[in-house]
């Protein structure tokens, strides 16, 4: 590994020259800014010539093997997903070296704001790296959030996530709006695992006036899905909560996924107010399934919102919805990218 120090009058201005003689593959490994007569940012860079080299030449025998035409938007999603987790595995083997990751005093102060909203360190120091004034980050974080257009939704909408997140009422409260825009819907309850489940959802059902079905196989799905979709508008199926780590269940739900006749809609549904090492430990496994787009609950449990915004740059989906409460029909909203943004630069829940 080749390292130098580079300085110049600016962070950003350092930070070019880097880019310009060790390339995009350089690592910072410190900063430092120097006050007096002539302030400076000095920059201390590695590359390792060799692993660029080896990337290089595989990236060429592939192109020369088989032209490709630009790649489709999702290999770029998963190139930006394999980005940042090996900038992850750098910053920690960087701190098993004795490697500090230090920045001018201004992003010291941006990265530490990030940090207390429960931002993981890689992104934050993403953020940092980016901005030159505390005001900048509400304007990257918005770049990288998207959310979902409510103008319709698939025949079948099928919500996953783990125990407890709050599904089934979060089903109630979809089909609820679903009747309130004059839709037909129904329930497919698959849910029979957890005690009381099939009740509550038929408390539900009844309310709202609408056709429950309970099915314990494939085959009583795809024969309720079949009868549903001939008078129905959309299907809400609600799953069971289960361990994603539990390889059987992710198959499972796989398995139902490819199975329906019908195009459905996948949401995750992820608790606001979990803890951040299990919601991405949880979002490694769910990222096998063909997830549409992201959703979470509990908003107005949540202290930090920080780990929204984790999920967010980890998934590259769009998010449907929040809930804020347990009543049904109430208590969902359809954020915006402000709303969400503001949540995430929050210590607590901003009442709408």
């Amino acid at each position: 590994m080749k390292i130098k120090t580079f300085k110049a009058r600016t962070f950003s201005a350092a930070l070019d020259l880097v880019k310009k003689e060790m390339s995009q593959d350089a690592v910072i490994l410190s900063t430092h800014e120097k006050k007096g007569l002539v302030p400076c940012v000095e920059i201390t860079a590695g590359v390792d010539y060799d692993a660029v080299e080896r990337k290089s030449s595989a990236k060429k025998i592939a192109t020369q093997a088989s032209p490709l035409p630009d790649p489709p938007r999702h290999a770029l999603v998963e190139e930006i997903k394999t980005e940042i987790g090996s900038l992850r595995e750098t910053i920690l083997s960087m701190k098993s070296r004795g490697y500090e990751v230090s920045l001018p005093e201004k992003q010291k102060m941006i990265l530490s704001f990030l940090k207390k909203q429960s931002v993981r360190e890689e992104y934050a120091i993403l953020l940092s790296e980016k901005a030159s004034e505390l005001d900048d980050i509400a304007l990257l974080i918005s770049s990288d959030i998207k959310v979902k257009r409510h103008a319709g939704m698939k025949k079948a909408v099928m919500l996953v996530g783990p125990t407890g997140v709050g599904k089934t009422t979060t089903i109630a409260k979809l089909a609820a709006q679903a009747v309130k825009s004059k839709k037909r819907a129904c329930i497919v309850n698959l849910d029979t695992y957890r005690i009381g489940a099939v009740e509550q959802t038929r408390i539900y059902a009844n309310i709202l006036g609408i056709p429950l079905a309970t099915v314990s196989n494939g085959t009583d799905l795809k024969n309720a899905i079949t009868k549903f979709s001939e008078n129905r508008d959309v299907i809400f199926i609600d799953t069971t909560g289960r361990n994603p780590r539990d390889e059987n269940y992710i198959k499972t739900l796989k398995a139902v996924c490819n199975s329906l006749a019908v195009p459905l809609e996948l949401h995750l549904l992820m608790n606001a107010n979990g803890d951040d090492e299990f919601l991405m430990d949880s979002s490694r496994y769910y990222r096998q399934l063909p997830i549409d787009c992201i959703a979470f609950s509990k908003i107005d449990e949540a202290v930090r919102f920080g780990p929204l915004y984790n999920i967010m740059l980890t998934y590259q989906k769009p998010v449907a919805y929040l809930t804020t409460g347990q009543r049904v029909p109430g208590d969902i909203e359809y954020p915006t990218v402000n709303r969400l943004t503001s949540l995430i630069l929050t210590k607590e829940c901003i009442p709408c």
